[in-house]
């Protein structure tokens, strides 16, 4: 719970909200492939989390209405032009990720269960990071478009 304050915090205090029109789509992509990532991990039980009341459900919504989408704003909101700096940006911002998860396994708050490992969450993180941006450069076109017609504010 203090990680989602902080975020938040932080996102009042750094983000350029006046970006909030153009990056609103990706908070809400993060936010959906987090639901989606929590149905696979309740269905299949490739990891859990304890630690406070009810965690299947208040872990996972914390995340995925709180963490995710700030996360999702700072990644893009500088995001690069270029390709190869994109994946260095992804590997870069993999590494808070991986070791986040790291702690709370390490701490006992989560467990990874069958075959889930820390390597496949490294893969997955940078995956992500990778598919935020893809969306992210997708859409912006359209949006910039729209801007310059007056479409938009």
């Amino acid at each position: 719970m203090l990680v989602f304050v902080f975020c938040w915090l932080w996102f009042w205090v750094k983000a350029d909200k006046s970006r909030l029109r153009e990056l609103f789509p990706i908070c809400a992509y993060t936010s959906f492939l987090g639901l989606i990532t929590d149905l696979l991990m309740v269905h299949y039980q490739l990891w859990s989390y304890k630690g406070l009341p009810h965690p299947l459900f208040t872990i996972p919504l914390t995340l995925d209405f709180g963490i995710y989408p700030v996360v999702a704003y700072f990644y893009c909101q500088n995001l690069p032009e270029q390709w190869k700096q994109i994946i260095k940006r992804a590997v870069l911002w993999m590494i808070p990720a991986i070791l986040f998860e790291w702690v709370t396994v390490r701490t006992g708050n989560m467990q990874h269960h069958m075959w889930w490992s820390m390597w496949l969450s490294l893969i997955a993180d940078i995956i992500i990071y990778l598919s935020i941006a893809c969306v992210y450069r997708y859409y912006r076109s359209a949006y910039d478009q729209g801007r310059l017609k007056g479409e938009w504010a």
